[in-house]
């Protein structure tokens, strides 16, 4: 991936998802795993499908009193608590480089649309969808910024030594991405978490569904 790609990838969990688009984290990517032709497979092979799928219940742990969504949006709602603050690593940023005026002024020009994208739209974020539009809006506007600094010899400078940078955890950058990183773990894992109770579900249903055609032929 290429390094601009990297950052904002890091910062916003959707650079590209809209209301209606996927979302990386958010939109499931799980594929049904227990697809049967029931009504062509005979009572034998239909008995050996409900063990197996019996077995697989046995081998997932889950509990039916999460709400999975829920507990998502609370893990990307603690991650934006760390992204938003690079209204703050902004000002950081111009004093740890001693960026010229040309560069403060395009920085401090999007501290200020950050501040304001935040402002409108975070306290609107009540459900998943609701996160999937306000991490478009700033996700775009981190693109933007970055994007910025490819115009003129002097930013694309100070943008390479933001890359170069975004590794080490001494400089307000480097810093950063670490707690972004950190941040993300904690997503994924939630993600994975809300997976495996998709698949759960997925089985019930195959279960209830082999069941039912078993009982018709008993």
């Amino acid at each position: 991936m290429k390094p601009l790609l990297t950052i904002i990838f890091l910062i916003s969990t959707s650079l590209y998802a809209a209301n209606d688009e996927p979302h990386p984290v958010i939109d499931s990517e799980y594929i049904s795993k227990y697809s049967y032709n029931i009504k062509s497979m005979n009572t034998k092979n239909l008995k050996e499908a409900r063990q197996v799928l019996k077995n697989h219940l046995k081998e997932h742990y889950y509990e039916d009193n999460i709400d999975y969504d829920a507990k998502l949006l609370t893990s990307l709602l603690q991650y934006d608590d760390i992204r938003i603050q690079i209204v703050d690593v902004i000002d950081k940023i111009i004093i740890e480089y001693n960026v010229s005026n040309d560069i403060k002024k395009t920085l401090l020009s999007f501290k200020d649309t950050f501040k304001h994208i935040i402002k409108d739209n975070r306290p609107l974020v009540n459900n998943l969808r609701d996160y999937k539009a306000y991490d478009f809006r700033l996700g775009s506007a981190y693109l933007a910024m970055m994007s910025a600094f490819h115009d003129t010899e002097e930013r694309k400078l100070f943008y390479s030594r933001l890359v170069e940078d975004k590794t080490n955890t001494s400089t307000e950058i480097g810093a950063y991405n670490k707690k972004l990183r950190d941040a993300q773990e904690s997503i994924n894992l939630v993600k994975l978490e809300r997976e495996n109770f998709e698949e759960i579900i997925d089985i019930k249903n195959t279960l209830k569904k082999i069941e039912n055609e078993i009982s018709k032929r008993d």
